[in-house]
C-alpha cells in the first residue's frame, strides 16, 4: 500500500514537472540570421576607454556619420521586430543597440543620435538603474525617462540582475528575471518593452521559452549563430562593438556592417579586458 502510494506521488510530481516546464524543441521559429539587418552591440561611450568594450564618443560619431553617408537607415526595436514578422528588411537597414545602461549612453550616445535623427535600442539592467560600478556609473531613472520620451529611442531589457549564465538558472528564476525587468521598464517609461538581450549572450531552449512566456517579441544574443541547429528571432546575433572595431579609421566596423551575413565568429564575441589597474 505504502509502496503504491509513493509510486503514485512520484508519478504525479513527474507529470506536473513535464506539464509546467517547457519541453526542449518547442521554441524554434524565425528566419535565418543571414536575412536579418545588421545589429550592432555597444556597451559604453567614454572619452578615455577603460575597457575593451568602450568606444569613444568621437569614434561613435564617425560611425554614425559613415552609416548616414552610405545610405543606411537605423531601425527602432518595433520596426526591427515587424521586419522579422514580415520576413524581410529594408535594404541597408541597421539596428544600433547598447547593453547594460551605463551613464555614457545618456551623456554621449543619446545626444549624437539626436543630432542625426537616428534610432537606437538601449537594453537596461533594471536593478542597476541609479547605481554604479567602479568607473562605470549607470543612468538614473530620471535620465531613462527623458530618453524614453524620444520616439527614436527604444528601451529593452537586459534582465533584472544580469545573471552571468542564464543556462545555469532554472526556468522559473529566468522567467522572474525577464518579467520583473519588463514590468519595471514599462512602468518607468510608459512604453512597451518588446526586446531582451541575453547577459553575456548565454541562452538555450529553456531560456528562450522563458523569454517567450514573459511576453517579449524578440531576443538578442552575441556570439551565437544557430547553436541549436537553427537561428531564430530569439537569438538574433549582434556585431560586437569595442575598441577593436574602431582601428584604422573604423575599418573593421565598416567591413562587418557590409558583410554581416558572412562575418567571422570573432566579431560576434564579447571581448572583456581591463586597461586600467
Amino acid at each position: 500500500m505504502i509502496r503504491k502510494l509513493v509510486s503514485n506521488v512520484i508519478f504525479f510530481v513527474f507529470l506536473c514537472a513535464t506539464v509546467l516546464v517547457p519541453q526542449k524543441g518547442s521554441c524554434s521559429e524565425g528566419l535565418p540570421y543571414s536575412t536579418y539587418a545588421p545589429v550592432l552591440m555597444y556597451h559604453d561611450l567614454k572619452p578615455v576607454p577603460l575597457n575593451g568594450f568602450d568606444v569613444t564618443p568621437e569614434a561613435f560619431a564617425q560611425q554614425l556619420d559613415w552609416l548616414k553617408a552610405n545610405g543606411y537607415r537605423t531601425l527602432s526595436m518595433e520596426e526591427y521586430i515587424d521586419c522579422i514578422d514580415k520576413g524581410s528588411f529594408p535594404e541597408k537597414s541597421v539596428l544600433i543597440t547598447f547593453d547594460d545602461g551605463y551613464k555614457g549612453i545618456y551623456d554621449y550616445a543619446f545626444p549624437e543620435l539626436k543630432k542625426r535623427d537616428m534610432k537606437a535600442v538601449f537594453f537596461i539592467i533594471t536593478s542597476c538603474i541609479d547605481g554604479e560600478l567602479p568607473g562605470y556609473p549607470y543612468i538614473t531613472a530620471k535620465e531613462l525617462k527623458e530618453m524614453a520620451k524620444d520616439p527614436h529611442i527604444s528601451i529593452g531589457s537586459h534582465t533584472l540582475t544580469h545573471p552571468s549564465d542564464l543556462r545555469e538558472e532554472n526556468y522559473w528564476d529566468n522567467l522572474n528575471e525577464f518579467k520583473m525587468s519588463k514590468r519595471y521598464l514599462e512602468l518607468i517609461t510608459g512604453r512597451k518593452c518588446d526586446g531582451l538581450a541575453y547577459p553575456c549572450g548565454s541562452y538555450d531552449e529553456y531560456v528562450i521559452c522563458a523569454v517567450k512566456d514573459a511576453g517579449y517579441r524578440a531576443a538578442f544574443a552575441v556570439n551565437t549563430r544557430g547553436t541549436m541547429g537553427e537561428d531564430t528571432r530569439w537569438s538574433v546575433p549582434r556585431i560586437y562593438m569595442g575598441l577593436s572595431m574602431c582601428e584604422n579609421n573604423n575599418a573593421p566596423f565598416k567591413r562587418h556592417v557590409q558583410n554581416y551575413a558572412a562575418m567571422d565568429d570573432e566579431m560576434f564575441t564579447e571581448q572583456y579586458y581591463w586597461i586600467y589597474q
